[in-house]
């Protein structure tokens, strides 16, 4: 059995290893699987080490020490651990220095990929292994034709009138530019040129590429999205008191006729019941599509969500449920069920529920309101939390902004306790008794304000 240790692997390191009688490994701290490992007969190998997409620990073998640095063994190393884990091949690209090479930057966007994937989900690949990230298509498709051209031979004059000259591949109606494509291509390729240039927050020795270059500084070319009148900023739209009024009581199950659909039965549309859960949990629409029967704990009345997380992976979340959400649910055909697996809010076929711009627009249509989405559900739920004086890391933890237990220093299993909390009289989740005000709000905006007085 090999011996394991743990730090951060240097040539210096490497070159003055103690050569043993078995073989022992010394595992990187900076890089996740990155091994060195050291025989009896003073060999010296560098692996990768690390479990793929299917949890099977995988070890390849990346090359000798001295023949290849540590510098290049660790940035291979990243590249192999990416590709076993969301699929693919690793890339096959020159890591180290090789005299006069001149990288590309598309073979950057190949060594940047497998490094920011790790904390931000859109650097990682949205299907299968073939298919590529959100913020590098919108990248390859607005500079396209730089991806060929030497990073160093960039300039920023040669990335505005990129982004000049670029044209909406699939126009939206009433649009005649691709401003806000082009505000998200630069947004997306600045901390890559930064991390290859050493400068903003990768300026600290060791945060940015292993050898620099000389990339150009996206922040100095123009955004066109700053003097486009069509592209609106930070979202403010919350719903006023006259229109939950006429949105709320549409909300039901089965569906009124005004919402009814041709083509569905009553019984089988929960498009707007769903809706309605939304608006008592403030939840995304992604974690009520998903949403299972089994995830519910009727006994302590805990709903175990997953949720969505931009950096460092979804996570599970477990939110205590208002009454009025409890009592909607024990309303539903599907609470009688013996299938836990069924979907709770399912399409007409007993798959997940996904058309939710039609029930948006069908809604907008008998309630007669207009320009608000699924996601001002969330902004106009916190709003009026805070002006019902729930404090502000209440209102975040119900939203699902953050885990609040990520820097207490409580261990992973402390969230499974909130049930026992909730079945012992007395003691309530502040989350809940917020979520109670907040439909309490609800019956009282509905029964008070006109639908039909003027904004």
């Amino acid at each position: 059995m090999t011996k394991t240790t743990k730090t951060e692997i240097t040539d210096r390191t490497a070159k003055h290893a103690e050569v043993r009688q078995k073989r022992y490994h010394i595992k990187d701290s900076k890089v996740e699987g990155f091994t060195l490992r050291v025989t009896p007969n003073g060999r010296k190998t560098m692996a990768a080490m690390a479990r793929d997409r299917h949890g099977t620990m995988r070890t390849i073998t990346i090359g000798c020490y001295p023949e290849m640095t540590i510098t290049e063994g660790r940035e291979r190393c990243r590249q192999i651990v990416y590709a076993l884990k969301y699929g693919g091949e690793a890339f096959d690209m020159p890591v180290g220095a090789r005299k006069n090479y001149q990288m590309t930057l598309a073979q950057l966007l190949d060594e940047v990929q497998p490094v920011f994937a790790i904390n931000k989900k859109g650097w990682r690949p949205r299907g299968g292994a073939k298919s590529k990230p959100n913020m590098r298509s919108t990248i390859e498709c607005v500079f396209a034709r730089l991806l060929k051209h030497p990073v160093e031979g960039l300039t920023e004059k040669d990335l505005a009138a990129c982004v000049r000259a670029y044209k909406p591949v699939r126009p939206l109606a009433g649009k005649s530019t691709a401003n806000g494509q082009a505000s998200r291509a630069l947004a997306y390729l600045a901390p890559v040129c930064d991390w290859a240039a050493h400068r903003g927050s990768y300026a600290k020795v060791g945060a940015g590429r292993a050898q620099r270059l000389k990339a150009p500084d996206v922040h100095l070319v123009h955004d066109p999205a700053t003097g486009d009148p069509s592209i609106k900023g930070i979202r403010d739209r919350v719903l006023s008191e006259n229109e939950l009024a006429s949105v709320l009581p549409l909300l039901t199950y089965p569906v009124i006729p005004q919402l009814r659909r041709r083509n569905v039965a009553p019984e089988k549309d929960f498009g707007p019941i769903a809706m309605r859960f939304l608006f008592l949990t403030l939840c995304r629409v992604s974690e009520v599509s998903n949403a299972r029967w089994r995830d519910i704990d009727f006994r302590s009345g805990v709903w175990k969500r997953r949720v969505k997380a931009m950096e460092g992976g979804d996570r599970d979340d477990y939110l205590p449920l208002s009454q009025a959400a409890l009592d909607l649910l024990n309303e539903l055909p599907g609470r009688a069920s013996v299938a836990p697996d069924a979907y709770i809010f399912p399409s007409r076929d007993g798959g997940k529920l996904s058309n939710w711009d039609r029930i948006s627009r069908s809604v907008f249509q008998a309630s007669n309101t207009e320009e608000w989405t699924r996601h001002d559900i969330r902004r106009t739920g916190a709003t009026l939390l805070k002006e019902l004086r729930v404090p502000v890391e209440t209102i975040d933890a119900i939203l699902a902004h953050l885990n609040p237990l990520a820097n207490s220093g409580a261990s992973g299993s402390a969230k499974h306790y909130i049930s026992a909390m909730r079945v012992i009289g007395g003691i309530e989740d502040p989350r809940v008794e917020a979520l109670n005000k907040l439909s309490e709000a609800y019956v009282v905006i509905c029964s008070s304000a006109d639908p039909f007085a003027p904004e």
